[in-house]
């Protein structure tokens, strides 16, 4: 497995695929215009302060990270400790669904949060649904980041052909990123590529 920077050029269509596909599971059942992902993808490549990975086995792409500075999302900057207000923002992590269960979330989080440490940044932040346990565990239980705070939301979801207004709760973390020492502590099969 390989983990390096996205390109646009050759990765946009899987990526966008991937991501549709992910973000079309329980619990978000969202919906995503392509031409409109494809814009703001290219959007976040063009801030200074974003990471954009993918991770890819035998030249296909099966996950993707993105992070940036936590203040260029709002709602979640105005929502944590004033201490955290310079944070690295863990924005999305999203992987094939066919390679679930095999720790290539956490290699995308430990990937990108490494080159977070690189561009300065100490402490990370994150917001995922409450009823993503999965995402809460790799954070807190896995990282000990803490839950500073919640957050009410209506969402645009669909649900059995239609689309609902639905209620979610969002919950808020914060934490120290790890000093991570070297590349090899992503494991001896994966490698960071032109990080």
């Amino acid at each position: 497995m390989l983990v390096r920077p996205f390109n646009p050029a050759t990765d946009m269509a899987r990526v966008i695929e991937l991501y549709q596909t992910c973000f079309a599971e329980p619990p978000w059942h969202e919906r995503f215009n392509a031409g409109e992902l494809e814009d703001e993808f290219r959007e976040m490549l063009a801030w200074p302060d974003s990471i954009f990975l993918v991770m890819e086995s035998d030249k296909v792409v099966m996950a993707g990270a993105i992070g940036f500075h936590v203040c260029r999302k709002r709602d979640v900057c105005e929502r944590i400790p004033d201490g955290d207000r310079n944070s690295f923002y863990v924005a999305e992590l999203f992987v094939d669904p066919t390679t679930r269960q095999h720790g290539v979330c956490r290699k995308m989080n430990e990937a990108l949060l490494r080159i977070a440490w690189r561009f300065g940044f100490r402490r990370a932040s994150v917001r995922t649904s409450e009823a993503q346990g999965i995402i809460q565990h790799l954070f807190v239980d896995g990282m000990h980041f803490r839950i500073v705070n919640r957050q009410d939301v209506v969402s645009a979801k669909w649900i059995d052909g239609k689309e609902c207004q639905v209620p979610d709760r969002r919950v808020l973390m914060v934490g120290e990123i790890p000093i991570y020492d070297t590349i090899d502590q992503l494991n001896d099969s994966s490698s960071v590529g032109s990080l």
